[in-house]
């Protein structure tokens, strides 16, 4: 028998939509940790501001909830900006 004819399908919902909410929250939970682990020197340099992108992740999924959106496109188009500037060689003469 299939959980859904004892249970009905109110069982999958209880089971799979808090687990898709805790997944939004994770991820953007990751976005704000990677935005953490760079200097604003790196955002600054990459046109982009570490701050700002703390603020609005948090922002947006702790009171509107939909800040995954918002850290899905950092991770995909900021992250990779700043992980460039961040790991190009610098001309620092010692």
């Amino acid at each position: 028998m299939f959980t859904s004819e004892i249970f009905g399908p109110d069982l999958l919902i209880v089971l799979v939509v808090p687990m898709v909410l805790l997944a939004f929250v994770g991820l953007s939970i990751w976005a704000i940790v990677d935005v953490s682990s760079h200097s604003k020197r790196d955002f600054y340099e990459a046109g982009s501001s570490k701050v700002a992108w703390i603020i609005v992740i948090a922002i947006f999924t702790f009171f509107y909830g939909f800040g995954c959106f918002i850290a899905i496109y950092y991770l995909i188009r900021v992250r990779p900006k700043v992980r460039k500037i961040e790991t190009r060689p610098t001309n620092s003469h010692s």
